[in-house]
């Protein structure tokens, strides 16, 4: 198998692995390969995986911070699309 054949399955596979993580979950995994990355680390991440910089960089402050809530929930209370009458408050 030549290097070039075995980077792409890396990046296949990785790709996927993205794929299947949650929007907090994608934004630590995106700040922590851009800190392996080193200088232009924020840009190369957000090209390969077609992400706002800002997204990157929140994440990397997040690791940075330890700001890691111990909670399983995506989203907050209310968060979210609402559908057609359903959560809206009545005044």
């Amino acid at each position: 198998m030549k290097k070039e054949d075995f980077t792409y399955e890396i990046e296949k596979h990785e790709k996927f692995f993205y794929s299947q993580l949650s929007e907090r979950e994608k934004r630590l995994y995106t700040g922590l390969e851009a800190m392996k990355i080193g200088y232009y680390g924020v840009s190369e991440v957000s090209q390969k995986f077609d992400i706002h910089i800002h997204t990157v960089r929140r994440g990397k402050k997040e690791l940075l911070q330890e700001i890691v809530p111990a909670t399983k929930k995506v989203r907050q209370k209310g968060g979210g699309r609402k559908k057609n009458g359903v959560n809206k408050q009545s005044s």
